[in-house]
């Protein structure tokens, strides 16, 4: 049914991200799909943060961020997923709506905290990649 199912996670929320993984792990498995384990390093490509730090050191984050998510994933994931990891660094939603179109996803597996204050107030990466995205969207709370 999915063939290409991505998995958004903030490496900085794993405990949040785990109810996500199992729920995509077993998806990924019924339908012998991919898993595109994805995360975001927000900030650099504002002026003021990018100000800051030479191209050198964003590009030193990045390449860490990718090895730590390369890490998760392999201690998350049991052995026979298929999966791939990726890393890109920008506004959230904006960066999985685009992995969603690069990558062909089928299938969104989302993880969201339960409070409608966060969502008031700060706007949740969540709601907008519900409200943004052309492909299904299962979100776990």
């Amino acid at each position: 049914m999915y063939k290409n199912i991505l998995l958004p996670v903030d490496l900085n929320e794993t405990e949040l991200a785990q109810k996500a993984i199992d729920t995509a792990v077993f998806l990924a498995q019924s339908c012998n799909a991919t898993l595109h384990v994805f995360t975001v390093i927000p900030g650099f490509n504002m002026p003021m943060v990018s100000s800051h730090f030479p191209p050198e050191v964003m590009r030193e984050a990045l390449t860490d961020l990718q090895v730590r998510l390369k890490k998760y994933a392999k201690q998350h994931l049991p052995e026979g997923v298929n999966y791939q990891t990726d890393v890109a660094e920008g506004k959230t939603y904006k960066k999985i709506l685009k992995k969603i179109t690069q990558s062909n996803i089928d299938l969104v597996v989302i993880a969201t905290h339960n409070s409608k204050l966060n969502h008031f107030f700060l706007g949740s990466v969540t709601a907008k990649v519900v409200e943004h995205s052309n492909t299904n969207v299962l979100v776990i709370k």
